[in-house]
């Protein structure tokens, strides 16, 4: 393979990586060793984080990590460029996504920090989204809400339907959070073309789950059921193990709200398996504390202690008193 077939094929795989992560994979994973023999740092980093985006599509937190180690020590040796800020935001992706906010945190906030020639523009608008999510988290919804008004502006001039959705469900999810389901409605519609034109299943199935949750918000429950199984579908199909349990969680509560009990045991079990595997402590705590009222309902007071019980566990570790205080710290900054 000559160098412009070696970039042309890392080209490639960089655009199915979102849509197509196993191909995106194979073409990244044998792309990786020609550019080391050819001694080119920065392609050999691209052919890397391609690898490791990859497989966090995929759920595979541990290995994600494990190619994120290796840019981390490529770089250490060679001038990788704008694969430092890359490697740095998925990083954090995969950190948030473990429960290690501290982590997290630290990285996105030094995306911002980093020189132009070590990130791009994009990078740092994902740094604005990860931080929002961080704040959602723990929470503080119109903050959230501030940083992806930040990335929207920010991306404003970008090409990029996949980060352009992205930031779009994001305000979206704040605004639901907010209570602002019309404004919520109105974004998600607007979002499904450029993430219909990027081929985003993630993103398309994402867009469902949060349509299903305003329905069940307004009480439209069979029309919700509907749109959730439709987002349920296409993460399965696609393997998106984060949404698929995210997506479970929703549909566990429709069933709740229907009175549908066994139903909602079973979708909510299965999400927490799945939510347990990936290490999602934040998703899991909001199982938990969906099971606990199913079991109250059903008049079953032990099962909904114990699930009550790791609720509040979990959502003690998210809000720990040092973290808050450094949010908290952080948001006046923003503002």
């Amino acid at each position: 393979m000559t160098l412009v077939e070696l970039e042309r094929s890392l080209n490639r795989a960089q655009k199915l990586v979102h849509t197509q992560s196993g191909e995106a994979l194979n073409l990244a994973f044998n792309a990786r060793e020609i550019a080391r023999s050819y001694a080119v740092p920065q392609l050999e980093a691209k052919a890397i984080s391609i690898c490791a985006m990859a497989t966090f599509n995929f759920g595979n937190n541990e290995d994600t990590l494990n190619y994120l180690e290796e840019i981390k020590q490529l770089g250490a040796q060679h001038d990788i460029g704008q694969y430092e800020g890359a490697s740095l935001n998925l990083y954090a992706r995969t950190q948030y996504t473990l429960g290690d906010y501290h982590l997290s945190r630290d990285s996105w906030n030094r995306c911002l920090t980093l020189p132009d020639c070590a990130i791009d523009l994009e990078t740092r608008v994902q740094a604005h989204v990860g931080l929002g999510q961080l704040y959602y988290a723990h929470e503080h919804f119109q903050t959230a809400l501030a940083h992806h008004r930040k990335a929207e502006d920010l991306a404003a001039g970008s090409e990029d339907y996949h980060l352009q959705g992205a930031i779009l469900i994001n305000i979206a999810t704040d605004l639901i959070a907010c209570e602002q389901l019309d404004e919520a409605l109105s974004v998600l519609k607007g979002a499904l073309p450029l993430v219909r034109a990027d081929q985003s299943y993630r993103n398309e199935a994402e867009i469902y789950m949060l349509i299903g949750r305003i329905q069940l918000l307004r009480g439209d429950l069979d029309r919700a059921r509907m749109s959730l199984m439709v987002a349920l579908k296409i993460n399965r199909l696609h393997i998106h193990q984060w949404s698929e349990a995210n997506t479970l969680l929703t549909l566990g509560e429709c069933h709740l709200a229907k009175g549908e009990f066994s139903h909602a045991i079973e979708e909510l079990s299965s999400g927490l398996i799945i939510a347990t595997a990936l290490g999602a402590v934040h998703l899991q705590s909001s199982i938990h504390q969906t099971l606990a009222k199913v079991y109250t309902a059903i008049a079953e007071p032990d099962l909904a202690q114990q699930h009550q019980a790791q609720y509040t566990l979990l959502r003690n570790t998210i809000l720990s008193e040092r973290h808050e205080t450094q949010l908290e710290t952080m948001e006046l900054a923003l503002f």
